[in-house]
Order: C-alpha cells, then sequence, then structure tokens
C-alpha cells in the first residue's frame, strides 16, 4: 500500500512540474539601432513589455492563455511587426523591421507569406492593393486587422468608405479585436458630416525612471502633450503656468505630458519638476528630431496637443484660459452620461 502512495506521489509531483506549453518567439535583427524592443500588447489585455537583444538576438518565451496579439515597436517607434501567439506556436523573425522575414505557425506563417508577396512590389499603392485583396480573402484572419490598420487607418489621408467596406466584411472576433476597434473609432459614423477628425498615431517614450509611458495606458480620459525646452523661456513660463492647472482637475481624468526638446540630459533634468500620476517629464535628447514632434508637425514653442484617450485630437496650441474652459466642459460632459 505505501509504494502505491508512493509512486501516486511521485507520478503527481511530475504532473504539477511539467512545463505549461510554451509559444516561442525566436528573432535575430538587423541594423537595430537599440538593444531593446518595446512590445505593445492588444489582447485580450492591453500592457507592455520589452526584449533585450544581444548581438541582435534574442528569445520571447510565455504560455498564453488563449491567443494573444502584440507588437514589436522599432526603437524610432515607426515600425512595428505583429505577432500572434498561442500554446505551443513558433514564430522565426529576421531581416529588420524595415523589411521582416517571418515564419512560424498559425497567422505567423500567414503573415509571413504576406510579407513575401510584397518582395517585388516597389509601387506604395501596388503593395495597397496587394494588403486589400489579403483583408477580402481572409476575413477570419486577425491579419487582417493589423493590415486594415497599417494601410488604410494610419496613412495621411485615410480612405473612409474603402476603410468601412473593408471591416463590414470582417468575423466578428476580428472586429472585437483591440486594434481595430482603435481604428474603427477613427472612423466618423456614416451620418457624420464632419469628417475632418485627426488622431495621433501611436507613440511611446520613457519616463525618468527608464519605464515606458503610452497615451494607451493611461487611466486618464484626457492628456494634453505639451511641448517645450530648458532653452525657451515662453515655454518655461508656459509649463509653470499647466503645473498649477493640472492640480485642478481629478487626478484620473486629466494629465499632462511634457515632452521635452532639450539635447542635455542634466540641463533637462535640473529645469524638470516632480513627476506625479499627472504631471510626467520625457525626453529623448532629440530636440526638433524628436519623432512625436515631426509626426505633428511642431516648428515652435510652446506648442500643445489635447488628446483623449484614444488619441483623437481635441485641440492644438490651446491658451491656458481655453485650455481650462476645454478640458472643464469635456470632464462635465463625460458626467452627464
Amino acid at each position: 500500500m505505501r509504494k502505491i502512495v508512493f509512486f501516486l506521489t511521485i507520478a503527481i509531483c511530475l504532473a504539477s512540474c511539467k512545463k505549461k506549453p510554451e509559444f516561442v518567439l525566436q528573432g535575430e535583427l538587423q541594423n537595430c539601432s537599440s538593444d531593446e524592443i518595446l512590445v505593445v500588447y492588444d489582447d485580450p489585455v492591453s500592457k507592455l513589455d520589452t526584449i533585450i537583444l544581444k548581438d541582435g538576438k534574442f528569445t520571447y518565451t510565455f504560455s498564453p492563455d488563449t491567443l494573444t496579439l502584440f507588437r514589436l515597436v522599432s526603437p524610432d517607434m515607426l515600425k512595428t511587426i505583429p505577432v500572434f501567439a498561442d500554446k505551443t506556436l513558433h514564430m522565426t523573425l529576421k531581416g529588420s523591421f524595415e523589411n521582416p522575414v517571418i515564419s512560424g505557425d498559425g497567422e505567423n506563417g500567414v503573415y509571413g507569406k504576406f510579407l513575401e508577396s510584397l518582395q517585388n512590389l516597389k509601387d506604395s499603392t501596388a503593395i495597397t492593393q496587394k494588403a486589400e485583396e489579403f483583408i477580402v480573402q481572409h476575413p477570419h484572419s486577425f491579419v487582417s486587422a493589423y493590415l486594415i490598420n497599417d494601410y488604410f487607418v494610419q496613412v495621411p489621408q485615410p480612405d473612409i468608405e474603402k476603410t468601412r467596406s473593408l471591416i463590414e466584411p470582417l468575423g466578428g472576433n476580428i472586429k472585437d479585436s483591440r486594434i481595430l476597434s482603435m481604428a474603427l473609432k477613427s472612423i466618423p459614423p456614416k451620418d457624420k458630416t464632419e469628417r475632418n477628425e485627426k488622431y495621433l498615431t501611436y507613440f511611446s517614450c520613457k519616463n525618468r525612471s527608464g519605464k515606458y509611458v503610452t497615451w494607451s495606458s493611461s487611466e486618464n480620459n484626457y492628456t494634453l502633450l505639451n511641448f517645450w525646452a530648458s532653452w525657451d523661456k515662453a515655454s518655461v513660463s508656459v509649463r509653470d503656468s499647466l503645473a498649477k492647472m493640472v492640480k485642478e482637475f481629478p487626478e484620473k481624468k486629466f494629465r499632462v505630458l511634457n515632452i521635452s526638446l532639450d539635447y542635455e540630459k542634466k540641463k533637462w533634468l535640473e529645469a524638470c519638476k516632480e513627476d506625479s500620476k499627472q504631471w510626467i517629464e520625457v525626453c529623448d535628447y532629440k530636440g526638433w528630431s524628436n519623432q512625436v514632434v515631426k509626426q505633428n508637425n511642431i516648428h515652435k514653442l510652446p506648442a500643445n496637443i489635447l488628446i483623449d484617450r484614444n488619441r483623437k485630437v481635441l485641440g492644438k496650441d490651446l491658451t491656458e484660459k481655453d485650455l481650462y474652459t476645454t478640458v472643464e466642459q469635456l470632464i462635465k460632459k463625460e458626467e452627464k452620461k
């Protein structure tokens, strides 16, 4: 009897020690300007992670409970590579962010073959046409959600009707994906007469603690991107006024993300104010070459952009009085819902 109990105990221990099925991503990237890659999770939860490269190589593994969608973001925040993770799936990534070569199981292999089909295409119109063909032929593929976002939504002049027609036939679970839900929010309703709403392109940056700060991880309803520099007295004055004003609003309703155009870390840190949930200081020491600055055509200081949690632009270069009134009205409107 004791032997039976002993062997049962051993069997239970072995079963409990058995590793859960893992997703494995193996990569070898060329010409990567950083040894750190940002990982942005889209589904089923939104979160951030990082991958550390060693001579361009890395292995990223975890045990997903269900199909998990995330993106690898290039160091300059301009390029992304979607990844489709599930138990036992494998994916291999080679090449670069500009020209990724992907192989693997499931949706990863499907996306890899799509990229192969673009290799001989040089014209952007032909590439967009190829993406459209894929979406029409794969209405139940999560790859289609990412292609719609990349080729039809995150473009300078999106074709609203074309985008709507591509989304309509997609499967319900594809439409419900976070990446496509965000894209849908950027498309005005059919009965909307004003169609000039603008949304900020995805961006991410690090605070003074080295942690990534993104609009998508914010609990705040509204965020003011405040552009300033320690060498610009006018922008410093505006920033000082904002530091007082932000405290007049609830912590979870409004925050200020101060994006500095400083080139020197020492001077930036000396001019910074203490961080809080409502007040965040960031700087990449690239000055006017900062990606958010370039993407939004910021050519002078001071400057600001007010956005909501979905990155919809609510105002630009607002005066302190106009900003206060706008945020106050937006919060009151939210509370009435």
